[in-house]
């Protein structure tokens, strides 16, 4: 199963909340926050492994097609893991001054629903704010990763053969119009 749709955003506060989603399944994780994201923000790759619980700590709501997982049935619902390059953050960024940086992320996980494990993959794009003392709209020192799936493109190899290939259509059929 391929991630198509997203709204996730893990940290600060009280909890976070990860909403993502594709062809006839979604993910929904309300969770009490319980992270460091600094090792994020260093030039070594990172990677976030979020468990869908539906427990005390937190809710999961899972759907595949018509089954269902979670919503306080204190069971794994399965889990994801986000990898992605560090935000490479300067050593002598202004302390007082949000850093914001985006970089791409990939995505492995498995959905188990209903007695069936379903695998999912994804990519997109996460961007990491971090302020080292209170800035900007931060009443305190934070780190947010903000994850956005999206969907790829069409290879440019394959465009360039279609293209190829039409042309060459084009080309002789303009050449029988002119010989008739």
């Amino acid at each position: 199963m391929t991630i198509l749709e997203s709204g996730s955003e893990v940290g600060p506060g009280d909890f976070s909340v990860v909403r993502f989603g594709g062809d006839d399944f979604s993910v929904e994780q309300m969770k009490e926050f319980a992270g460091i994201f600094g090792p994020a923000f260093g030039v070594e790759p990172f990677v976030h492994s979020i468990n869908f619980l539906s427990s005390l700590s937190g809710l999961a709501d899972v759907r595949v097609g018509s089954q269902h997982c979670g919503m306080n049935d204190f069971v794994s619902c399965g889990d994801i893991r986000l990898t992605s390059p560090g935000f490479a953050m300067p050593t002598d960024w202004p302390i007082n001054t949000p850093f914001v940086a985006t970089v791409p992320f990939t995505a492995t996980g498995q959905l188990l629903v209903g007695g069936n494990q379903y695998d999912m993959v994804g990519r997109g794009t996460v961007t990491g704010t971090r302020c080292l003392t209170p800035c900007g709209r931060f009443s305190e020192t934070q780190a947010i990763l903000t994850y956005n799936f999206s969907v790829g493109e069409p290879p440019s190899l394959v465009l360039m053969l279609v293209s190829t290939i039409a042309i060459g259509i084009v080309f002789v059929l303009r050449r029988s119009v002119v010989n008739t």
